[in-house]
């Protein structure tokens, strides 16, 4: 463009009022390279980036209690590991190994006579033919028994193996990784021997400022795609607590890694190239085209990826075309800056 033609076009615009709907034609652009991109929409819009830590919920994982206080506790696998169903994890050694084994071993024998005599005194109970009170006895000492043998079978079936009197070897009762013990609610003659958190029950938490986290919809991190499970209603200051839906199978994040996340957002919005976008007194706009005129429509950056803004707009910008070259002559045009 000439030194003339940017004169005349600075005094064509110099007393133009920047606003929405301004209007450009492009013919008053003289030679001007005019280039154009079609203007995308955007259902999503990423967050800055947020530490997070793989987790679990509380109450999920499998509690492992013993009914007594082991001398020796001996852990055989590594805190965190990933455990098949069946497999030896902890070892168990003194004498009140021995003990509980023979309290097993009495219970179990007490509950089957017990057993024994409530069934075949529940057909005379149901003709009549015992007292009401002998049965009462019958029934109390069945199921009291039935109880506390419970109580240790419940246990009983943990047991691996038991190498000698005084040692047994716990497995896992289920797939899934063994942590160490967390507090829980436990009489004071057990212990906790630590917990198997199944797979499925795997998830990210991450803390998010309470304006964005109410339109989260997922995460990303090393390359996983982490679907937004749960929003707490509970704000803990400025932030909500998020829980994601279970990991992937093929998400190779491992349980109690601290990351950083990228999180993602519902929004309804566009995509523009950088070029595309200028500012007049600190509003932003980009130049829309329509037929053979150019618009000025305001904008809101909501944020950035590469080389576009992803923007909003008062105005519909469905199938529209956004100008990418020749921007800053064209915004110093609507400034009325021009050549001497």
């Amino acid at each position: 463009m000439n030194k003339n033609t940017m004169m005349l076009l600075a005094l064509t615009f110099l007393c133009l009022s920047v606003s929405a709907d301004t209007v450009i034609k492009t013919e008053d652009l003289g030679q001007l390279a005019l280039e154009y991109a079609e203007i995308s929409t955007v259902s999503s819009l990423n967050l800055p980036l947020v530490k997070a830590k793989i987790s679990h919920k509380s109450g999920e994982a499998f509690q492992l209690i013993a009914p007594f206080k082991p001398q020796s506790h001996e852990v055989l696998v590594n805190n965190g590991e990933f455990v098949d169903a069946g497999t030896a994890i902890l070892k168990l050694s003194g004498s009140e190994v021995h003990h509980f084994l023979e309290k097993y071993d009495s219970a179990k024998s007490l509950f089957s006579l017990a057993k024994k005599r409530y069934d075949s005194n529940l057909k005379l109970f149901n003709e009549k033919s015992i007292s009401n009170d002998k049965w009462a006895v019958i029934s109390e000492n069945y199921f009291r028994s039935r109880d506390e043998f419970g109580h240790y079978q419940h246990f009983s079936e943990l047991i691996h193996s038991s190498p000698d009197v005084d040692v047994i070897l716990i497995k896992a009762p289920i797939d899934g990784y063994y942590l160490n013990s967390e507090p829980v609610n436990k009489l004071a003659d057990e212990s906790d021997l630590g917990q198997i958190l199944p797979k499925a029950s795997v998830r990210l938490r991450a803390y998010i400022g309470s304006a964005e986290a109410e339109q989260l919809i997922y995460f990303e991190a090393g390359g996983c795609h982490i679907e937004i499970d749960v929003v707490s209603q509970t704000s803990m200051g400025y932030f909500q607590e998020v829980w994601s839906k279970p990991l992937a199978d093929d998400c190779e994040l491992k349980y109690g890694q601290i990351l950083r996340v990228t999180p993602y957002q519902t929004v309804a919005a566009y995509q523009v190239p950088k070029s595309s976008v200028l500012s007049i007194k600190r509003a932003t706009y980009i130049l829309v085209k329509k037929a053979e005129e150019l618009i000025v429509t305001p904008i809101t950056i909501k944020g950035a990826e590469a080389n576009y803004y992803i923007v909003t707009s008062t105005s519909t910008l469905d199938n529209s075309r956004v100008l990418f070259t020749s921007v800053a002559a064209v915004q110093g045009v609507l400034m009325g800056l021009g050549g001497e």
